[in-house]
């Protein structure tokens, strides 16, 4: 496992953690294709809304220019099947997870944001991070396009766990629970779509990213 710093997760959530997960149809070689077409426009900056990059780039050492740029655009306004069909199965999840946290789907008007990232082996990726401190309805999950073999490690609860990536799968997370890319060995862009998923409520109260024209509802 990556040498994990002392990190504790902050969900306030009395639940048992738990991963939900669901296993998409997509076209892999096309979204593949599909979504580095649009990380070349947004390093070129010819995304609608998409800056230049700057030497100040939040995540910069990640290297990849589409996870640094994640405020400026969102993925499912992209016109690819593949990504409506992830927008879909997130639903499906996020569906699940209320269930399993006895949380009210329709009152909650959740909110959509989503980015992807593209990296290469020993190049840079995302180290430990989290995306909200809350829990429970505030949600998070990343879908793997290209990114098998590969391990994402969380600690949850204060546990280390173990991701296990696979391609056309798509998982959900509540937030606060701090994870990491591990190491991989092999040529080749690694791709993932990552979403955050939360209530319209939070936004209207300025938590996170509040910008308008870049959430969407997630139905």
């Amino acid at each position: 496992m990556n040498n994990i710093p002392p990190l504790k997760s902050v969900s306030q959530s009395t639940q048992p953690h738990k991963f939900f997960e669901i296993f998409l149809n997509n076209d892999l070689e096309k979204l593949k294709n599909e979504l580095i077409d649009r990380y070349q426009k947004i390093r070129a900056a010819e995304v609608f809304g998409v800056s230049e990059l700057k030497d100040d780039e939040i995540w910069k050492s990640s290297n990849s220019v589409s996870t640094m740029k994640w405020r400026e655009y969102n993925v499912f306004q992209f016109h690819i099947d593949g990504i409506r069909s992830l927008y879909d199965g997130i639903s499906k999840m996020v569906h699940e997870a209320c269930d399993y946290y006895g949380v009210d789907f329709e009152k909650e008007q959740f909110m959509l944001q989503g980015w992807f990232n593209i990296n290469e082996a020993h190049n840079g990726k995302l180290d430990w991070h989290d995306h909200g401190p809350y829990g429970s309805p505030n949600f998070h999950g990343y879908y793997s396009v290209s990114a098998e073999p590969s391990i994402t490690h969380y600690v949850v609860f204060d546990k280390q766990v173990e991701n296990h990536n696979v391609n056309n799968r798509a998982v959900l997370s509540e937030m606060g629970h701090p994870h990491a890319m591990g190491d991989w060995d092999w040529d080749g862009p690694r791709i993932t779509v990552a979403y955050d998923v939360i209530p319209l409520r939070y936004l209207q109260e300025g938590v996170g990213m509040t910008q308008e024209q870049h959430w969407i509802p997630l139905n």
